[in-house]
């Protein structure tokens, strides 16, 4: 029998011989998965296990009992979608949908993040008031006014159709089989990880994979809440408490906060922002230095709250001889669509032009965002801009910024040090971290200050052994 930590073997106690739902608080590096995996082996019935990911889903599965389904969210409900009759992906359904019902003219982007938001937060096409939150929490930005009053009138109607899956797209696969209420599969105990960053349609489907006399099994870490931007809820484990209250069963609540990743120092770093965070006695020192040179080796994860640090420190490396790599594929799309808007899709204009043109759109988006108060979109947007002007000073023509903003952001796994946003690094961890722009962390003007210092505790509990800010402290 494994013997565990204090905590561990609370934990343990209680998925072998209570009955009650359990909800684990995990911090940093503590051991959740080891902490999982042996109490999965403990408990008996029918199990699954929720990942996020198909890479997780995978690792997973090789290290759970046999007797547990190890799937992503996304897999499951596409069974219960093909289990209800025949479907294919089509991953421009939502684009199609809103051409046909606004026009091919109407630009389609803005309302397609709206309608993948209100698929996650459950909101009805006709509900205005839900509506014009989900709009003003995350800044979507429609390119005129009437373009926005067209998409109010459209919904009822795009949200009809969108319910049909002879054809879905990726948020379909959850979303349909709750707002449909198709039979799933159920479980009699229910693991779910990274608690905090789901939505209400996860959090909807997950409930109800758990059998009505059944178990739910809820880690994650409200302290590394940091995915709003995409839809998660801030207090989703709170969420998925009160929904477990609608059970029979009691819920107990445990924490596990004893990190075997970080050494001290980091540790005491960390207690800036959670206090309910420890080491182990025999953990190594470690150091936490400020205002310290940027000299990463191989292996070590330079990090960042923003992408334009990231692509000058790309730059800076490699004109040292050194390879290094960004992380983010995704990234290069929303660039080089914005100098091509900019740029009005003339791509042998050179940069001396363009960079003018940068200039005053930016001033001018910038101006509007400010008056409508979107503080998160006015921050994206300078982000974007400093990131090209990075670019656009190393080349001669536009179509030379797209080919470079491509190389970058395309360069992923083709280097000795990586290169990441905060966000994008969440679960990773190296011997050594660089954390850039520190003076921006916490940003002053991000408009949810409690998931900045989330950004904050994430990046910090990256370091298994060195910390070096490449500037001040953090507030």
């Amino acid at each position: 029998m494994i013997t565990g930590t204090e905590q561990q073997e609370n934990i343990w106690n209680d998925m072998q011989n209570g009955d009650g739902h359990i909800v684990v608080y995990a911090g940093a590096g503590v051991g959740k998965t080891f902490t999982i995996v042996e109490g999965a082996n403990r408990m008996s019935g029918k199990k699954a296990f929720f990942a996020f990911n198909k890479s997780i889903a995978t690792e997973l599965g090789e290290r759970l009992p046999d007797d547990v389904v190890c799937s992503t969210m996304h897999s499951f409900g596409f069974k219960a979608i093909r289990s209800a009759g025949r479907t294919k992906m089509d991953k421009s359904k939502t684009f199609k949908i809103i051409q046909e019902v606004c026009g091919s003219d109407y630009f389609a982007v803005p309302l397609a993040k709206l309608v993948s938001l209100m698929k996650g937060a459950l909101v009805e096409g006709n509900d205005r008031q839900q509506i014009a939150r989900l709009i003003d929490k995350f800044n979507i930005n429609f390119e005129s006014d009437m373009d926005e009053v067209i998409a109010y009138d459209s919904l009822p109607r795009i949200m009809r159709m969108s319910r049909d899956f002879t054809t879905i797209d990726f948020d379909d696969m959850i979303w349909i089989p709750v707002v449909e209420n198709l039979p799933v599969e159920k479980f009699d105990v229910v693991f779910v990880d990274e608690a905090q960053d789901l939505n209400e349609m996860q959090r909807q489907l997950i409930y109800r994979c758990v059998e009505p006399n059944g178990r739910c099994v809820v880690v994650g870490d409200p302290n590394q809440a940091i995915y709003g931007f995409r839809g998660a809820d801030s207090s989703s484990m709170d969420m998925f408490v009160d929904l477990l209250k609608m059970t029979s069963r009691d819920i107990n609540k445990f924490p596990l906060t004893l990190t075997w990743r970080c050494p001290k120092n980091v540790v005491a770093e960390a207690n800036r922002y959670v206090s309910n965070f420890s080491c182990r006695e025999d953990a190594e020192d470690g150091f936490v230095k400020e205002f310290a040179e940027f000299n990463p080796v191989k292996d070590d994860i330079v990090l960042c709250r923003y992408n334009a640090p990231l692509a000058q420190a790309f730059y800076t490396l490699l004109s040292e001889g050194k390879s290094a790599y960004v992380l983010g594929r995704d990234m290069h799309k929303g660039l080089t669509n914005l100098v091509k808007k900019v740029a009005r899709k003339k791509l042998d204009m050179d940069t001396g032009e363009f960079r003018v043109l940068l200039i005053q759109y930016g001033q001018k988006e910038t101006a509007k965002l400010v008056k409508k108060d979107k503080k998160n979109q006015a921050l994206a947007l300078a982000d974007k801009l400093d990131c090209i002007h990075i670019f656009n000073d190393r080349v001669d023509t536009v179509r030379q910024i797209i080919s470079e903003i491509e190389r970058v952001f395309s360069s992923e796994g083709k280097g000795d040090i990586m290169l990441s946003t905060v966000h994008k690094a969440k679960g990773l961890e190296a011997d050594n971290v660089f954390l850039l722009a520190t003076e921006r962390m916490p940003h002053p003007k991000a408009s949810n200050p409690q998931e900045e210092r989330n950004i904050c505790y994430v990046a910090i509990t990256r370091a298994k052994k060195n910390l070096y800010y490449c500037g001040p402290r953090p507030q």
